[in-house]
């Protein structure tokens, strides 16, 4: 079952993010987890099996994203603006596991 894609406009942490990214726990969130999957300042969050880090999208893309602005396949180069400091949460616009 594929997630929720992430909007393309007023993007919101737990409405978008969290959703799109299938992640487990409402309190506590961290950005940079949400994004990697891994721990920053103590917090860990974890994902259910249709989603993960934010970092291994199958697609990304669309309107406000600028990377693209049609949803596509995620590559290396754009899941890599994720997965690094100051990890580019705009880049997940489009956003989905599928």
């Amino acid at each position: 079952m594929a997630t929720p894609r992430i909007s393309s406009t007023n993007v919101g942490v737990g409405t978008d993010l969290v959703a799109g990214s299938d992640c487990n726990e409402t309190t506590d969130i961290s950005l940079a987890s949400l994004c990697t999957g891994s721990a920053y300042n103590g917090i860990t969050n974890t994902f259910g099996a249709d989603g993960g880090p934010l970092d291994t999208v199958d697609k990304v893309g669309g309107t406000n994203n600028p990377l693209s602005s049609t949803q596509i396949l995620a590559s290396d180069l754009i899941l890599d603006n994720i997965g690094n400091a100051p990890f580019n949460v705009s880049h997940t616009i489009g956003g989905e596991f599928t």
